[in-house]
């Protein structure tokens, strides 16, 4: 492990091995200028042997130095190479020491060119290895010392005077050579730390980046097919539009929607639901190319923003969409049976902003499903129209619960066996001062959008408490009137309380009321199962609609607190000649039975249809056969007409019917 220390020896022996050229040839040069000097004063034998054993040991020095280099020696154990060196340094200073004695046997000791040169030498090295104190002491102390002796020794008091001299001056470049190696070591370890705390900044700063991108990408991305989300898609979208806008570019936008996802995932489970999301996601990448955006929007909803060049290639994209889709191979060789439906909207030919695309391209779909699914639809003007109308309605359906043009029709509910007026529907009737007769699913579907449900449930409660209050005066009171709660109602806002509130309003009777539901009312919020048994404490009755379709299943219904059942008109309507209806709804009525709820069957429009529910038992009937539903003055008149006698007449038990 790399330390601090490890990493200021290395620096050391670096800037030691920097100066080693410069130091050397200064070495070489003074010694050779003594020489000179000292050419006609000392025995040439002497000279030659100084130049030559100086000369040696400094190309050593050098030599030492470029095998460490080479063989990438510096970095592994600093400490000992600057124990080399220093072996070096005292070498080459036992040189000169030599030659000084031999100067001091020849008598020129104490002349004046030898003290310089000693001394520039020796001031030289302390200069030069600021790193290393030891190479310093190491060559000037065995001449410094050498000399100094020598001129103590010489006896007189000039001589004494430069010894003493000299020794002050050897102790101060000891001292200096103690300041420098001291004053590198605190450099060094400084530039590290501060390069140190630099990377370490830096780090964080990059692990910050990389964390704040991480989030970006949990933001924006789908965890599990690693897909765009919803979020990302609508940033993505939007630079589309504007890149679109601003080069007059063009793209085409697909939703895709699995047709079989959720019997997929009931069958095998979710590990293969999702592995099938995972192939899913992978086919449309590598059908749409580089170029496009794919988003998983949730469920088995996907879309893409694909920059084709036509209509055509567009078309093209979709039908490969649909074949690519309709089997998918999993990782365990299983191939499952999917299929997809793809909705098209062009930009800017079909609009160019990214409501108006979703809202076309989700129409597309839509028709894609309607139209037997596995199919893909472009948007065109038939559905730009039913858009401007959609939109319309919900742009004046404020306005329309403002002013009161939100009507409630009243179809009758009578006994099977004496033909009485049991009960009335409340039925949603308004008509739009363009568009005629609005249905109720669209205005429904139009206060969903708007927000404006509570509202359009209150219109319609009021008028049906007012119904209840005008049947009670006209001596009906045990006719029930009953109203329909879409299942996207509950959690939005406080049905019970809404509903508690007007029946306390009017000083009504909460059994008077009856509400219809799906299952998925109940199940799809726990809201919904809470307003529901708030309900039926304050005494409201709770029917089933739609009873055999949809979310409506026996096992889930045992638990719930029902008053009633209500048979969809789709068994109705063959419940006088198919067999098979005939024996569901005879399924549905035994089942009833063991519930203790009484069941109406709606949407009865043959004298053949009253003949087979009579026979099967069936209680409340409903339809055209005997009403369409009517306005609340002609209900009222209707059901004054129809009670007793005349309706006994008008259906007459005809004689029992026997099915295999």
């Amino acid at each position: 492990m790399t330390t601090i220390t490890n990493v200021i020896e290395r620096d050391r022996l670096a800037e030691v091995l920097r100066g080693l050229p410069i130091t050397m040839v200064s070495n070489l040069f003074v010694a050779t200028s003594l020489a000179v000097s000292m050419w006609d004063s000392l025995p040439h034998a002497v000279l030659a042997a100084f130049i030559g054993c100086n000369t040696l040991v400094n190309a050593a020095r050098v030599a030492l130095a470029w095998v460490w280099q080479r063989r990438g020696l510096l970095d592994a154990n600093p400490r000992r190479l600057l124990m080399w060196c220093w072996v070096g340094a005292l070498l080459s200073g036992l040189c000169w020491a030599g030659i000084l004695l031999a100067c001091a046997r020849h008598g020129q000791a104490y002349s004046v060119a030898v003290g310089l040169t000693f001394c520039g030498i020796n001031a030289g090295a302390t200069v030069q290895s600021k790193a290393s104190r030891a190479q310093v002491l190491a060559f000037i102390l065995p001449n410094s010392l050498l000399l100094v002796i020598l001129f103590a020794l010489a006896g007189s008091l000039a001589a004494n005077t430069i010894a003493i001299n000299l020794a002050l001056l050897t102790a101060l470049m000891i001292r200096s050579a103690n300041d420098q190696e001291r004053h590198f070591r605190l450099s060094s370890r400084l530039r590290h730390e501060a390069d140190a705390l630099t990377a370490s900044l830096k780090a964080a700063n990059v692990a910050a980046v990389q964390a704040v991108e991480r989030l970006k990408h949990a933001a924006t991305h789908d965890p599990l097919t690693g897909l765009m989300n919803r979020a990302g898609y609508q940033a993505a979208f939007e630079d589309r539009l504007a890149a679109a806008a601003r080069d007059g570019g063009t793209f085409t936008l697909l939703l895709i929607d699995l047709d079989r996802f959720k019997s997929i995932n009931d069958r095998y489970g979710h590990v293969v639901g999702d592995a099938v999301l995972v192939a899913t996601a992978e086919r449309l990448s590598r059908y749409a190319g580089p170029d496009a955006v794919i988003a998983r929007l949730g469920g088995d909803e996907f879309a893409a923003l694909v920059p084709v060049a036509d209509r055509e290639a567009a078309a093209n994209l979709a039908q490969g969409i649909v074949a690519g889709l309709a089997t998918l191979g999993m990782p365990s060789g299983q191939v499952i049976q999917a299929g997809a439906s793809v909705g098209l909207a062009h930009c800017p030919r079909d609009g160019e902003t990214a409501r108006d695309l979703q809202t076309f391209a989700d129409l597309a779909l839509y028709a894609a499903k309607e139209g037997g699914r596995r199919s893909w639809r472009e948007f065109d003007e038939a559905m730009r129209d039913e858009t401007r109308m959609k939109r319309a309605i919900e742009a004046d359906l404020a306005q329309a619960l403002a002013g009161d043009a939100i009507g409630v029709w009243f179809q009758p509910q009578v006994d099977c066996w004496t033909g009485a007026v049991v009960g009335v529907e409340a039925l949603l009737r308004w008509r739009h001062p363009r568009f005629g007769w609005v249905s109720p699913p669209r205005v429904v579907s139009a206060a969903q959008t708007t927000r404006q449900c509570e509202a359009l449930t209150r219109a319609i409660l009021r008028k049906a408490c007012r119904m209840i209050a005008l049947l009670d005066r006209s001596g009906h009171g045990d006719t029930v009137v009953s109203i329909n709660v879409s299942p996207g109602e509950f959690g939005t806002y406080p049905v019970a309380e809404l509903i508690a509130t007007e029946l306390a309003a009017g000083d009504l009777d909460p059994s008077r009321l009856a509400i219809e539901i799906t299952e998925e009312a109940v199940y799809s919020t726990e809201r919904g199962g809470a307003d529901i048994a708030a309900l039926t404490r304050l005494g409201v009755r709770v029917i089933v609609d739609d009873f055999g379709v949809a979310y409506s299943s026996i096992g889930s219904l045992r638990d719930l607190p029902l008053a009633g059942l209500k048979i969809d008109r789709s068994f109705i309507h063959g419940v006088a000649d198919n067999t098979r209806d005939r024996l569901l709804t005879e399924a549905v009525l035994a089942f009833a039975n063991t519930l203790g709820a009484h069941v109406v069957a709606e949407g009865v429009e043959t004298r053949e249809q009253v003949e087979v529910l009579r026979a099967l038992g069936c209680q409340v009937l409903q339809g055209y056969y005997f009403a369409k539903a009517m306005p609340e003055a002609e209900a009222l008149l209707w059901i004054g007409r129809n009670a007793g006698v005349a309706a006994m007449k008008r259906i007459a038990p005809p004689p029992m019917l026997r099915h295999a």
